[in-house]
């Protein structure tokens, strides 16, 4: 059965978090750590391990699949980082759905099956390209040992220097209909946070037009909120929460998973390359090799921060 352990992850104690010091990876020339997001990056390195034979993923191809067990995603959390000017918590925290990937790098594969395998990781396209055009994370080796591995698979997004990551750390998508958002029963419209990032676009005097408001004819009540027509509002962040999720780098752990697969397609349990070389392969034997147990590491560390 595949082996699928989240607990199994690099972790600081309670008192080592706030003290983090920054990794190999938080120095690389090739990661760019924003500078609204410096002081609460979060690096760690999961381990990934798939422990199986050929036949049993081949009737049971699901356990090709590592996600953590039982749903332990709060591997990815943390008590310290999990938003930004958070104050301690007594249990890991983190919006796991709106994350800032920052990059990722395998820094150990250790394999004993006997043929190559490709490696997809979700989020993370790659730069392996087989004939067939199929883009993967990372080709492993037959019986790959590499203990000492450094090698990038995802980069730093240009976007996650973004101005507006800047201007408003945590106003994610889900949160711009509730944060900074004051709804008032029975009437067509709510006060709105002078603050909220809705307000530039409505001060905007391309926008002003379309929306008809004038903002600088709305009264600022109590020196902090806007009272503006609840459907000019809807509108505004509508059009914002489309833009984020189309433009903004944001990573969706809950969906992480990794998966392992031969390469063209071919089946798990098919002999081409398992028995290449073998003089006089008997029946016995190729399901000895089919049959036999064989497991795959891959050491990942992932750099990122939450909104």
């Amino acid at each position: 059965m595949s082996r699928q352990n989240a607990d199994r992850f690099q972790e600081t104690s309670p008192d080592e978090e706030e003290a983090l010091v920054p990794s190999s990876t938080l120095v690389d020339a090739a990661f760019c750590i924003p500078d609204h997001a410096k002081g609460r990056e979060i690096s760690r390195k999961f381990v990934l391990e798939w422990d199986n034979s050929l036949s049993g993923l081949a009737s049971r191809p699901g356990q090709a699949t590592w996600r953590p067990q039982d749903g332990h995603y709060d591997c990815f959390q943390s008590k310290t980082r999990y938003a930004p000017g958070c104050a301690r918590s007594d249990t890991r925290r983190g919006n796991l759905e709106q994350v800032i990937m920052i990059g990722m790098k395998i820094k150990k594969v250790d394999s004993t099956f006997p043929c190559q395998l490709c490696l997809n990781i979700h989020g993370c396209k790659g730069n392996y390209y087989l004939s067939s055009g199929e883009q993967i994370s990372y080709l492993v080796s037959p019986k790959e040992h590499n203990f000492e591995k450094d090698e990038i698979v995802l980069l730093t997004h240009p976007y996650v220097n973004s101005e507006y990551l800047s201007r408003w750390p945590g106003m994610t998508a889900s949160a711009l209909r509730t944060e900074g958002i004051m709804q008032v029963p029975n009437e067509d419209y709510v006060f709105v946070d002078k603050n909220h990032p809705i307000i530039e676009m409505i001060a905007d005097p391309d926008n002003s037009d379309t929306l008809q408001v004038n903002i600088d004819d709305a009264v600022l009540l109590d020196g902090h909120w806007y009272k503006i027509v609840s459907s000019v509002v809807d509108s505004c962040i509508t059009a914002l929460e489309t833009e984020l999720i189309a433009n903004l780098p944001i990573f969706d752990l809950t969906k992480f998973s990794a998966q392992i697969s031969r390469p063209y397609g071919v089946d798990w349990d098919n002999e081409s390359e398992v028995c290449d070389n073998c003089p006089a392969v008997t029946t016995a034997s190729k399901n000895r090799l089919m049959t036999s147990r064989y497991r795959c590491t891959v050491i990942l560390e992932m750099v990122y921060c939450f909104m």
